[in-house]
């Protein structure tokens, strides 16, 4: 049984505002209608944008936001204004809606494009990186090591024969090292809808339960009176 037939009379909006790149996508019955990735200078400009986005996209498939059945989302890690816009924004409107919503973190939307269990490192700056091992499995995500926060120069990396997927910014810790970088024109949104054909349940949550995968806390300044 396929994704056409157990999302049928989904129509599903998608968000990726992870990265610098704002990913927003309109599925219906377990195929895209419309995608757009913008690339953002900053990811402070996702809130900006983000909410002209989603009317375009309705707006070209010629639907009102009350088609939506469901939202799609991706909760991070990444930055830290992305994901609290993404999933605010999925959150928000699901509660409006009264419709669920499905939460993925990158590292599973990452996972899921190979069979085997893999280790994926995402790039935190100054030498640090999110780092997650695990499978994706017919039940579900299975985590070798949850997702965590590490200094790559004292991180023990897994061995050699383990499948790495990298950030590109992280090329030269992994030097000589056999790695899968994350390409550029990657479509989150496909491995989504591929997830929620494979499995609905391990993925829909009520609006409520939808969180912000952060893992380190936000650097926050704050100015002295």
């Amino acid at each position: 049984m396929g994704p056409e037939t157990i999302l049928n009379n989904e129509t599903v909006l998608h968000l990726d505002t992870t990265t610098a790149q704002l990913h927003v996508a309109l599925s219906q019955d377990g195929r895209f209608l419309f995608e757009q990735c913008l690339p953002c200078e900053s990811h402070r400009y996702h809130s900006a944008m983000l909410v002209p986005a989603i009317q375009e996209l309705l707006k070209s498939a010629g639907l009102s936001v009350n088609a939506l059945t469901a939202l799609a989302v991706n909760q991070g890690p990444g930055s830290f204004t992305g994901i609290r816009t993404g999933v605010i924004t999925a959150r928000t409107m699901a509660q409006f809606l009264k419709v669920p919503v499905y939460q993925f973190n990158a590292f599973e939307l990452l996972a899921a494009q190979h069979d085997a269990p893999v280790a994926v490192y995402l790039d935190a700056l100054r030498g640090r990186a999110y780092h997650a091992h695990l499978q994706i499995e017919p039940s579900g995500t299975r985590y070798q090591q949850a997702p965590t926060l590490v200094q790559l120069e004292a991180a023990a990396l897994p061995d050699a024969d383990t499948l790495c997927i990298i950030s590109p910014g992280l090329a030269e810790s992994f030097s000589g090292r056999s790695v899968h970088l994350i390409a550029e024109d990657w479509r989150p949104q496909a491995t989504m809808l591929r997830l929620m054909g494979q499995n609905p349940a391990a993925y829909r949550q009520d609006w409520s339960a939808v969180r912000p995968l952060y893992i380190q806390e936000p650097s926050i300044t704050l100015k002295k009176k």
